[in-house]
């Protein structure tokens, strides 16, 4: 089918002078303004038909959710059915069922739960008019699994997390967060970026070192599924490399690839001279918010991929160091985000260097050395590291020599890897020793460093690891997710039909007479979305329909078909609006367009 995105835009909750003006409905389904400062009643629309339209109408309640299954893991309860209704509310708790969430696809992962404590589970078929059916039911209990000997290893259940001590977080520019979950996330660390094709990477401080055995060393991650095209990739790189950004890979590295594309997943492990992987057993299309755990085994003989406890590829690669640097990135659309509850090394026990809290770093790019400006000591630092890697359309075959300019002092740039690739468009690794006359921060609070050199360059990332003892560290500062995680409305496609119901092409014209609308409201999968009270139908700005999709609690999505009269309309081209309304005052309605034309 011809399906065609429509544009969205929210309406949205607008204040004044601290009052909340909320989006109400009168009997024929037109909203109204209304002011108040109490919490206002839920959303409820009136089925409305302008003469001469069709709209479509509930039929019988959906079917219960067959096949229901509950497993358990750490914190979590993973459930599973089968159905084919357009949405799902799933409830659960331990007295009564006081959590909840409404979701598309059959399949959830309910996390932040208490190990040990047993839950009751309900989920019920959402038909498109918000008719529920009877509930499946379960019960689960979360188990914390046993402690693993290794010798570094992370939960980020702690209310910090990332341990900065352990923990570095890179991104290009301000494209990522990470932060403690909370809710329904508690007891992991959410990733989250906005930046497209940029990774959001978590750098170990603590360094990956083999054992001297056939098994070198395994690293463990346990996390969600990329999302949709996203990538998760594990790097042990031999070197002071903060992030990996593209497919030229630093010499010597390692690199587990996990893709997800239009529903299938590949696996890849991956080094610089290209080995291939051999492929033992294919992973399923892995599914939006749900966890699994991935394990990259290095052996004397090759590496092998370990998927939930299966090996599923192997790969003659064998790395060619006994220390590295371990990366654990995501990237992927913009919007791309990860929840981690496990990090760990199968490796020889190593201890991370003393953690220094340093000043935000500004980079600037000259070709002579500025005019140093006032500047402050950093108490108890006695030395420094800068990595940072950089972007350039030089086409020579070498790179050139680098310095850098700091407090006045300047210091030499070498290469993080000998041998690294030099080519337009990848990022080059850098690093740079500090002395402590170069520390000296300015009125800002930034340290300030100017790069020398004249090439256009860019800086994609700085990461400054300071030596010393500072006597007051700073207190901990909550970080927060980037990315907004409140419920939206489901999103709207549609598609426009001839009155004998086939597809009209998109910019082709439709005959006066009738003409038929399909109208699908669908939502992420994996993502929790906001209920839906129902949704008006406008052509020109003129109401032509209401839907109610509430009759049996929030509606979440569904499949529509309106029949139009065209035969009053003016040649030429038209518009259809489709306006959506939560059953929350807080969810933000918002407008959908989809543009036809009439013909004769």
């Amino acid at each position: 089918m011809d399906r065609r995105r429509i544009a969205l835009i929210a309406a949205g909750v607008v204040l004044f002078g601290g009052v909340i003006a909320v989006l109400r409905t009168t009997g024929v389904g037109d909203p109204i303004t209304a002011t108040s400062v109490s919490a206002p009643p839920p959303t409820s629309l009136e089925p409305y038909a302008a003469e001469g339209v069709l709209v479509p109408t509930a039929g019988p309640p959906p079917e219960q959710p067959r096949g229901l299954t509950v497993s358990s893991g750490p914190r979590r309860l993973q459930l599973r059915w089968t159905g084919d209704a357009p949405g799902y509310e799933v409830r659960w708790g331990t007295d009564r069922l006081d959590h909840g969430r409404l979701i598309t696809q059959p399949v959830i992962q309910i996390d932040g739960l208490k190990d040990e404590q047993a839950y009751v589970v309900e989920v019920y078929a959402v038909d498109a008019f918000g008719q529920r059916s009877a509930p499946a039911k379960s019960s689960g209990t979360p188990h914390g699994l046993p402690a693993d000997d290794y010798a570094l290893e992370d939960r980020f259940d702690q209310s910090d997390a990332p341990d900065p001590t352990r923990w570095r977080l890179v991104s290009r520019g301000n494209c990522a967060r990470a932060a403690p979950g909370q809710d329904e996330d508690g007891r992991r660390l959410v990733l989250t970026s906005n930046c497209a094709a940029a990774p959001a990477t978590l750098r170990s401080r603590t360094p990956f070192v083999l054992h001297d055995a056939d098994e070198l060393g395994r690293f463990v991650v346990e996390t969600d599924a990329p999302g949709a095209d996203g990538e998760l990739m594990l790097d042990l790189v031999p070197g002071p490399v903060s992030l990996v950004s593209g497919d030229a890979l630093p010499p010597d590295t390692v690199r587990l690839r996990v893709a997800t594309s239009a529903g299938t997943t590949s696996v890849q492990v991956v080094v610089p001279a290209g080995t291939p992987t051999s492929t033992v057993r294919a992973v399923p299309a892995l599914e939006t918010g749900i966890s699994h755990r991935w394990e990259l085994v290095l052996r004397r003989d090759g590496a092998r991929v370990v998927f939930d406890g299966d090996v599923v590829a192997t790969s003659p690669a064998v790395p060619g160091w006994r220390e590295a640097t371990a990366l654990v990135s995501v990237s992927g659309p913009t919007g791309q985000r990860a929840a981690v509850s496990l990090i760990a090394f199968d490796a020889v026990e190593a201890a991370a260097p003393a953690w220094v809290p340093g000043p935000p770093v500004a980079v600037a790019v000259a070709v002579s050395t500025p005019p140093p400006g006032p500047v402050e000591s950093l108490p108890g630092v006695t030395g420094g590291q800068l990595r940072m890697a950089l972007l350039h359309s030089d086409t020579s075959p070498e790179a050139p020599s680098f310095s850098l300019s700091a407090a006045g002092v300047v210091v030499p740039l070498r290469p993080a890897l000998a041998g690294a690739p030099w080519r337009p468009g990848v990022a080059y690794p850098l690093v740079a020793d500090l002395p402590v006359e170069a520390l000296r921060i300015g009125a800002a609070g930034n340290l300030v460093v100017t790069l020398l050199t004249g090439l256009r360059v860019q800086a994609t990332h700085v990461d400054l690891e300071l030596t010393g003892s500072v006597p007051d560290p700073p207190p901990f500062t909550r970080p927060m997710p980037l990315l907004d995680q409140e419920p939206e409305l489901a999103r709207a496609s549609g598609t426009v039909l001839d009155a004998s119901g086939r597809t009209v092409p998109e910019g082709a014209a439709v005959q006066r007479g009738r003409m038929v609308f399909d109208l699908e409201l669908e939502g992420q999968p994996g993502v929790a979305l906001a209920g839906l009270a129902g949704f008006s139908v406008r052509v020109d700005d003129e109401r032509v329909a209401v839907v109610p999709t509430a009759s049996g609690g929030p509606g979440i999505a569904g499949r529509y078909r309106f029949a139009l009269n065209t035969g009053e309309m003016s040649l030429g081209p038209h518009m259809i609006e489709v306006r959506m309304f939560g059953t929350s005052a807080e969810t933000s309605p918002t407008s959908a367009y989809i543009p036809f034309f009439v013909g004769r």
